[in-house]
């Protein structure tokens, strides 16, 4: 029975209750005796059920819940309805309705099918409202009422906002009381959606089984209530749940583990504070009238590119490959005439098939040749369409790489990354209200001897971001482009400072993030001081044009500077949530060895701040728009670039198969081989991604490493991923959060040694972290655990890392020619083959 009975409960008093109102219709009671008394009674089963049989036991309401949610039920629940409908009759006073005339509604059905009729009515129309309250921030500030309470019971169904339910008003009475529609109709609604409402948001122990995709249960609209604004990003239908399958907002995951409420542990809880608290001047945030209409006017254009591209792109992801075959066909076609086309003859490639045959798979160097004919003599040598710039990054072999960049590639890619900047104003729109900190490299760093200028990627896609949306960054492109990264960190902290309604921050990598308050630290007087005074204490370092580009940007700010100097009275570190408390989003890599730094930047921020995938970009091309309800997984961008695939296994067998985007399964990883506009044709570029679900039938992809990140001594072939694996659960056993990661492979030794940094406080002897990384690595990978065990494979040994010694180890690897706009650290690699002696930066015991 303790199974059976949460199967029963909501059937039962919802039948009941459907029961009791035909019969009390039936004995000729007045409708809202007929209505409310079954309303009445089944919350007050509920309420029943809920002492006995709780859901969660932290869930149970204290005095001060029930006090303010009684106010809600009486004030918004029972007396606003009636007023309204009172000014609604009023309105309509005089007026006949002509039903039978009326095509708008069947009046000739029974009154179960109108009622189920107006069901669907009401829910797809309150669907669209409630999206759209969890989207605009106007509206959220009402809605974020409802979702205050940091527990659900039965009374806080009730906990709306005047001005929203008049809107709930506003579609589901308005529309059907103009149409003429019975009133035991509309009294049947309001008792389905009443009940059903109650046993929502109580604190029942309920299963629904089939039902969940039926009815907005409680279980899904548990997870609707989620703290996590991502998560809560579901199941916004009231009565049936059936608009969230048709629009796919639908979610129930097989955990039950979850935080309810909102970011805000402030946010005020009495029935007259949330009265006002949507009107109240938000932390942080002192907007002036023509920043207000900046901010209205960026989301109003985010949500027209949700709008008109989003929805090509859904609609393309139904059918990825006919997508795929288009691009293929075009871009072969129009470089047909070029150096690469007339070599490979595209006039006479028929198809993918006839592509893969004729075209071999290869790196930069291969093109090398055909890239710098273009530079060099103009030649269209890969493209027909000259490049516009170039990206710049590293090779292999020492020697840049300088990738081609078409304008019409970069047309599309402008389109990319607006979408993806979309994407995050859904995720979190309140980090589109403030000051926005970006950090990137410059989008042109000098010219090539053909006067095409050369920049990096992350430039150039900074570049791309709406206008409306660049007048809200607080750091010039110009000051990007300072040659001494210190200096240039330390110029984007004093421009930050200033700001302390700073909402968004971006960054590839979170390591430069974790530089800032590194900084911050070690310079919090003079930085003060500068705030305080104006100016910059090393103005003298800053070239001449870069100052002069700053205008006033370095005037005082000394109500900043004192409100900075309260909080070192405090005592204590300062973290990034100190510096700006409005923070909303982080923009950065959090996969592969990206996620060391990501996880290390988390401890720096507030639990209202939540950090978003960058996604997978790369020089050559971008890989994925992150949608923002999987973390790290994106949309491969099918429309803009042509995707292969082999398998991980197969390719490093050296027997390779390739796959196009409809024959890649989840859960495998996968080599990427990419045909871009701007004249790379079957591009390996050695990175492995995984797939980890699909949005209609297209691949998610996540970045996993780099390929170079694989060793392999004795035949154990060591995963980058499977290292920071096993370190990530160790770290976490001894309550530390690592910083920085490598683990190398000495070949002459047969063994590996770790190298790990992590944030202050007491650690175990460097053997326990070694013990347990190696019996992590025997768990994780059969192969090492093979070769350990014949002691094919010495024993792992481990160094713990000096503060600081990840920063020592990038200002290395620049100072030896690495460039630093395109830094990456490969958490595991050979001995030898890194720019670094890591010993030197061990720590002294």
């Amino acid at each position: 029975m303790t199974h059976a009975l949460p199967y029963v409960w909501y059937p039962l008093v919802f039948a009941a209750a459907i029961a009791l109102f035909g019969a009390m219709l039936s004995s000729g009671s007045h409708l809202l005796v007929a209505l409310y008394v079954p309303i009445v009674l089944a919350a007050l089963v509920i309420v029943a059920l809920e002492l006995r049989f709780p859901e969660r036991d932290d869930w149970r309401p204290g005095w001060h819940d029930v006090k303010a949610d009684a106010m809600f039920l009486g004030v918004v629940q029972v007396f606003l309805p009636r007023a309204l409908a009172a000014l609604l009759a009023l309105l309509l006073a005089g007026r006949t309705h002509e039903t039978a005339a009326n095509p708008w509604w069947p009046y000739h059905w029974p009154l179960w099918a109108q009622v189920i009729a107006m069901v669907l009515a009401v829910d797809f129309l309150r669907y669209w409202l409630h999206r759209a309250c969890h989207s605009f921030a106007p509206l959220w500030r009402l809605h974020e009422v409802h979702h205050s309470p940091a527990i659900l019971y039965t009374l806080n169904t009730g906990r709306f906002h005047p001005l929203e339910k008049a809107l709930h008003f506003g579609l589901d009475t308005v529309p059907f009381v103009a149409l003429g529609v019975a009133p035991e109709v509309i009294a049947a609604y309001f008792l389905l959606y009443a009940v059903n409402g109650f046993f929502q948001h109580s604190n029942v122990r309920l299963r629904y089984g089939f039902l969940n995709y039926l009815v907005g249960s409680a279980e899904t609209h548990r997870w609707h209530h989620a703290r996590d604004p991502r998560t809560a990003y579901c199941n916004f239908s009231n009565t049936t749940i059936v608009w969230d399958l048709v629009f796919g907002t639908w979610y129930l995951p097989k955990h039950r583990l979850l935080d309810i409420g909102i970011p805000d542990p402030g946010y005020p809880k009495g029935f007259w504070a949330q009265m006002f608290a949507p009107f109240r001047r938000r932390a942080g945030l002192r907007r002036s009238l023509k920043e207000r209409l900046a901010d209205l006017a960026v989301a109003m254009l985010l949500r027209w590119t949700r709008l008109v591209h989003g929805r090509a792109i859904a609609k393309a992801a139904r059918e990825p490959m006919r997508a795929q075959r288009a691009l293929l066909s075009a871009i072969l076609s129009r470089n047909r005439s070029t150096t690469f086309g007339r070599k490979h003859d595209f006039e006479t490639i028929e198809g993918y098939g006839t592509f893969a045959a004729r075209v071999p798979v290869r790196g930069y160097e291969a093109l090398r040749d055909y890239i710098e004919a273009q530079i060099e003599r103009g030649e269209p040598a890969l493209s027909a369409e000259a490049p516009l710039q170039y990206l710049r990054t590293s090779g292999t072999t020492g020697k840049p790489k300088d990738i081609p960049l078409t304008p019409s590639h970069l047309r599309r890619l402008r389109v990319v990354h607006r979408l993806s900047v979309a994407a995050q104003h859904r995720v979190c729109p309140e980090a589109f209200d403030g000051s926005i900190l970006v950090i990137t490299s410059p989008a042109v760093e000098g010219v090539l001897p053909n006067g095409k200028p050369f920049g990096s990627a992350s430039g150039i896609v900074a570049a791309s971001t709406p206008t409306l949306v660049r007048e809200k960054f607080i750091v010039p492109p110009q000051v990007l482009t300072i040659p001494d990264s210190r200096v240039k960190y330390l110029l984007i902290l004093r421009l930050g400072l200033a700001h302390r309604d700073v909402t968004y921050l971006g960054s590839a990598n979170a390591s430069t993030l974790l530089t800032l308050i590194a900084l911050y630290r070690e310079h919090e007087a003079k930085l003060i001081a500068d705030l305080r005074q104006g100016g910059f204490f090393l103005a003298d370092k800053v070239p001449a044009q870069v100052l002069s580009s700053l205008g006033r940007r370095l005037g005082s700010v000394p109500a900043r500077a004192e409100e900075l100097e309260r909080l070192c009275a405090g005592g204590g570190e300062r973290r990034i949530a100190d510096l700006w408390p409005a923070l909303r989003m982080v923009v950065t890599w959090t996969c592969a060895s990206a996620g060391v730094a990501a996880s290390a930047l988390r401890q720096e921020l507030s639990s209202r701040t939540h950090i978003q995938e960058l996604g997978y970009v790369s020089s050559e091309f971008r890989g994925t728009i992150t949608l923002g309800r999987r973390r790290g997984s994106g949309l491969p961008t099918f429309d803009t670039h042509f995707f292969e695939f082999v398998e991980r296994d197969r390719w490093d067998l050296g027997e390779p198969e390739f796959l196009t985007l409809d024959r890649i399964r989840k859960g495998v990883d996968y080599y990427v081989i990419v045909t871009t506009p701007s004249g790379l044709y079957r591009y390996f570029i050695n990175d492995l991604v995984r797939v980890t679900g699909f949005l209609r039938r297209t691949p998610l992809l996540q970045f996993v490493q780099k390929g170079k990140g694989v060793t392999n001594i004795t035949g154990e072939k060591l995963y980058e991923s499977q290292v920071l694996a096993a370190v990530r659960q160790a770290v976490a056993r001894i309550g530390r959060t690592a910083r920085f990661v490598m683990m190398l492979a000495d070949e002459p030794a047969r063994a590996y040694r770790l190298y790990v940094e992590v944030d202050g406080g007491p650690k175990p002897h460097a053997d326990r972290l070694a013990q347990m990384v190696d019996g992590q690595l025997r768990a994780l990978n059969i192969e090492y655990e093979a070769k350990r065990e014949s002691g094919r494979l010495a024993a792992l040994s481990a160094a713990w890392l000096a503060p600081g010694a990840e920063e020592a180890y990038k200002r290395e690897s620049v100072r030896q020619g690495q460039r630093e706009n395109q830094f990456k650290i490969v958490a595991l690699a050979y001995k030898g083959r890194i720019p670094v002696d890591l010993e030197r930066l061990v720590e002294q015991v």
